[in-house]
């Protein structure tokens, strides 16, 4: 299905909704990416389920209005775009770093709308030893752009994931950044009553996994899983990502997995 933009919250948001079986599964992007994240994980989900995914106020090629952002703004944007396209049923969420914020917020606000939740890499705060390499970063970004903005950190040949960043804003990009600075969720995370997977990467050294750990028990019989894999996890082992997933929404009752949906590998 091609991409389309809807008015939603009060911006232009692109978006994809790929049909498939009932229920609907919503996939939030990491921070630096768009909806093309989980291009190779939503061939492996449409089997079981109608998937949506959609670039996020700032990101890709929705509407970019000034900063600030908050969580709970772009939590709200997830319930007005699911509105605009009359998904009525509740719904799974699978947020990665910065999108687990998102994700965890619309459970919190929206207990109505969702059906589970997993959270890939969250982001749910900032430590004080992280805050002046993130101030130094943000002003990289307004100042020099992106590629200049992360020339400590460029690989060669580029990740998939650095690819996707060089597109991003670098105003959409440095206030969503802005937002996780100021992310303090633990009375969302005290909230979510609905199934919860939290996955870590073993490999992940953004966000260690005794740290996503820590995530996990502030939620409410939450399941914690690691990985062996890294931080940008959909994009670098999707296989192995869409395999958990699948195991865990058929195990809620969101789904059921066919047999041929077993043991995805990674490609």
């Amino acid at each position: 299905m091609p991409n389309r933009w809807i008015e939603a919250n009060g911006i232009q948001l692109r978006y994809e909704l790929t049909p498939g079986a009932s229920g609907t599964v919503v996939l939030l992007h990491e921070m630096g990416g768009m909806l093309e994240s989980w291009d190779a994980v939503v061939p492996l989900l449409a089997p079981v389920a109608s998937v949506l995914r959609y670039d996020q106020r700032g990101a890709g090629l929705s509407e970019k209005p000034p900063g600030p952002y908050s969580v709970g703004q772009a939590a709200d944007d997830l319930a007005a775009l699911l509105s605009a396209l009359a998904v009525a049923e509740p719904v799974a969420v699978i947020g990665a770093a910065v999108g687990a914020a998102v994700a965890v917020a619309f459970a919190a606000r929206h207990p109505q709308a969702i059906a589970a939740l997993a959270l890939l890499a969250p982001a749910t705060v900032l430590g004080e030893a992280n805050r002046a390499r993130t101030e130094q970063r943000i002003a990289a970004i307004e100042l020099l752009g992106i590629r200049q903005a992360f020339v400590d950190e460029a690989a060669k040949p580029r990740s998939r994931y650095e690819e996707l960043r060089l597109a991003a804003d670098p105003a959409g990009l440095a206030a969503t950044w802005r937002m996780l600075a100021g992310l303090d969720l633990d009375t969302y995370l005290a909230a979510i009553r609905c199934p919860t997977l939290v996955v870590a990467g073993r490999h992940d050294a953004a966000r260690p996994s005794d740290h996503v750990a820590g995530v996990a028990a502030k939620i409410e019989e939450a399941e914690f899983v690691v990985l062996e894999t890294g931080h940008v996890m959909a994009i670098d082992t999707p296989g192995l990502v869409a395999t958990s997933l699948l195991d865990f929404l058929d195990r809620v009752g969101f789904t059921s997995v066919p047999q041929t949906t077993g043991q995805l590998l990674d490609r």
